[in-house]
């Protein structure tokens, strides 16, 4: 028998991923969570269900919105 997906592990896991990323990037952690912070609040103003699709869009937004301002 096989384990099933956790999808609230995953949706950590991907949170996670894009947290990192922005670190990685040169971004302080307080900074890479309230860009975080910042795309969980915008994608709930447009209904945006958690998922894979929710944080590829979130990194898209994230960046998009890192040229145009210098924090959240």
């Amino acid at each position: 028998m096989s384990r099933r997906a956790d999808p609230a592990r995953i949706d950590q896991a991907r949170r996670a991923a894009i947290r990192n990323r922005l670190i990685g990037e040169g971004v302080t952690e307080a900074t890479a969570e309230a860009w975080i912070a910042a795309w969980d609040a915008h994608a709930a103003e447009h209904g945006l269900e958690p998922g894979r699709e929710y944080w590829e869009r979130g990194w898209d937004w994230i960046a998009t919105e890192r040229e145009r301002r210098v924090r959240p």
